[in-house]
């Protein structure tokens, strides 16, 4: 498994390109937290060979719904994802899945951002307990159809994190 202190910093220091707003402890944390449960920081390929990538198990689609609903109306922040993940913006305004695919399972921080972009999105303030994350994990990152469950995420924070 990768550091937890190494990744924290990857996470902080991508996150911070992004601007303050993107960067908060509680968001850094929630980002890391979401590693954990979501690869251990083990694997970049969705097990059973589905469409996720990355060590946050972001879907290409997701990617690009990122992209195409939310970055497209914020030229600047699309250029700081270019610049913090050194993906050039090019592919930052292009809405293939197979390309994100392979961006997501190669980059590192383009994964951070996905995951981060697509917590930003939801309209409820992110909170700042495990119990609190775990929950906002299921409904806005695992979604309610996801094999994932608040219990588990609380149980694999806490192994990792503590």
């Amino acid at each position: 498994m990768i550091s937890i202190n190494q990744m924290r910093s990857l996470i902080e220091s991508t996150c911070s390109v992004l601007g303050d707003k993107y960067s908060s402890p509680e968001a850094v944390e929630l980002v890391l937290a979401t590693g954990i449960v979501e690869s251990r920081y083990e694997y970049i390929r969705q097990m059973g060979d589905g469409p996720a990538r990355s060590f946050w198990q972001v879907e290409p689609a997701s990617a690009v719904d990122n992209l195409a609903h939310y970055l497209v109306h914020r030229g600047s922040l699309m250029q700081k994802c270019a610049e913090a993940s050194l993906v050039d913006l090019k592919h930052w305004q292009n809405y293939d899945e197979r390309v994100w695919a392979n961006i997501l399972e190669k980059n590192i921080a383009a994964g951070i951002i996905h995951c981060r972009i697509k917590y930003w999105r939801v309209p409820k303030r992110m909170p700042n307990t495990i119990e609190g994350q775990a929950d906002y994990w299921k409904k806005y990152y695992n979604t309610e159809g996801g094999k994932g469950d608040p219990e588990h995420f609380v149980e694999a924070v806490k192994k990792y994190l503590r």
